[in-house]
Formats: C-alpha cells, sequence, structure tokens
C-alpha cells in the first residue's frame, strides 16, 4: 500500500476502535475494509413499503495508483461529495418502492428544530465500515434518534465509505455500505459493491452507485 492510502485506512481503523470501545478487542494491525467486508448489494428488498434514512459518504479512499493522480487527490471533497449523489440518484432511481430520506428531506425536517444543531451533511458514518462495529457510537447513534423521530426513517442507510482504483485506462470504484435500526442502534447489515470500469472517477462512481442499487448490470 502507499504511505498516504495506509495512513487513510489507519485513520478509518483507529475511528473504528474508538467507537467499538469496550465492546470488542482492538486490532493490533490497522484493517482494510474494502477487503474485509464481504461484496453484495444493498438488500433493498428488505427496506420496500418503508422509509429509510440516507446519511452522507464517510470517507473517500483513494487506491495506491489512483493516489498517484494529483488531480485526484486535488479533488478528493469534490469527488466525496460526487459519490453521496450518485447514490441518492441511483436508489430513488432503482429502488423506487422505498421512501428515501436523503439530506434535502433531513434538512427540511430539521428547519423545524434548529436547537438540535444536527448537520446532516456532516454526520460521521466512516468507523462504521469496521467489521467488529456492531452498533452505532454517539453522536451518530443520539443524532439519528432525532431524525427517526421527525422523519419516520427508523432504517439509516450509511455509505461509510467509497475507494477509487485505477484499472487499466479507466477507474473503479466500490462502496461499503452499512444499515442500521436509528432507534436500537443496532447495525444490521455491511456490504460491499463494486461497479463497472468508468473512463472518468465520475463514471467509475456512477457505475458503483447502480450495482449497490441493485441495477442491472450493462
Amino acid at each position: 500500500m502507499s504511505h498516504q492510502y495506509r495512513n487513510t485506512i489507519v485513520m478509518i481503523a483507529c475511528v473504528a476502535a474508538s467507537a467499538c470501545s469496550g465492546r470488542s478487542a482492538r486490532s493490533t494491525s490497522p484493517e482494510d475494509p474494502f477487503t474485509a467486508v464481504g461484496s453484495a448489494p444493498l438488500p433493498v428488498e428488505a427496506l420496500a413499503g418503508g422509509s429509510a434514512l440516507l446519511l452522507p459518504v464517510g470517507a473517500l479512499v483513494l487506491g495506491d495508483s489512483a493516489a498517484q493522480v494529483p488531480a485526484l487527490v486535488r479533488r478528493r471533497f469534490e469527488l466525496l461529495a460526487e459519490a453521496g449523489a450518485v447514490l441518492d440518484t441511483a436508489l430513488r432511481q432503482n429502488a423506487p418502492t422505498v421512501k428515501w430520506l436523503g439530506l434535502a428531506e433531513q434538512q427540511r425536517a430539521l428547519r423545524m428544530a434548529p436547537a438540535l444543531g444536527i448537520e446532516p451533511a456532516r454526520l460521521e458514518t466512516a468507523y462504521l465500515m469496521g467489521s467488529k462495529v456492531v452498533s452505532l457510537g454517539d453522536p451518530l447513534w443520539s443524532q439519528l434518534r432525532a431524525l427517526e423521530g421527525m422523519t419516520g426513517g427508523r432504517i439509516a442507510v450509511a455509505p461509510a465509505g467509497v475507494k477509487i482504483e485505477r484499472r487499466g485506462a479507466g477507474f473503479v470504484a466500490t462502496y461499503v455500505l452499512v444499515m442500521a435500526d436509528s432507534r436500537t442502534g443496532r447495525l444490521q447489515w455491511r456490504g460491499r459493491t463494486e461497479g463497472a470500469v468508468g473512463g472518468t472517477p465520475e463514471a467509475a462512481l456512477k457505475n458503483a452507485a447502480a450495482a449497490a442499487a441493485g441495477a442491472p448490470a450493462r
């Protein structure tokens, strides 16, 4: 692993360890969640007929080869926002039986309770990638309980992280997604989904979002 990629994984591992302190033993070496998590699309059929909170992407990681492209490093935050936007679009298009409560819906609801001080776009979800994390920690849990009370979205879908890698002349993106019960704080599912190769990082993110949402492969 490159120095930059290793530092990112260490950062995520440290956040995960902090979040689950007291619930499980800490690993002596950083875990790469993009290899530790099993591959599976989001089980949207389990959410059909209900509402689900869609949380922000927790972290964007550049693979070794992608981290060597200065333009990608400079656009890290832009790509992080794009990863959230394309996933929101893909889920609404490919899983219309679910009432998706994305950032816009959450912000609209929170205008009625500004004293809560919750900023949906800044909810910390990256630590949920850690395989030893089995439940939500505060402040995220208390924030989701408040959002559930205002929106009715008991299940939260958290794109805890997304990774972009070079693949030949193109790019590949991989999401790690988590489902959690906002009321009990228990994690119900965690899976990793890789999309088809795209000619640009944006195309790769779009392909990965479609795959995560269960869209048929093209």
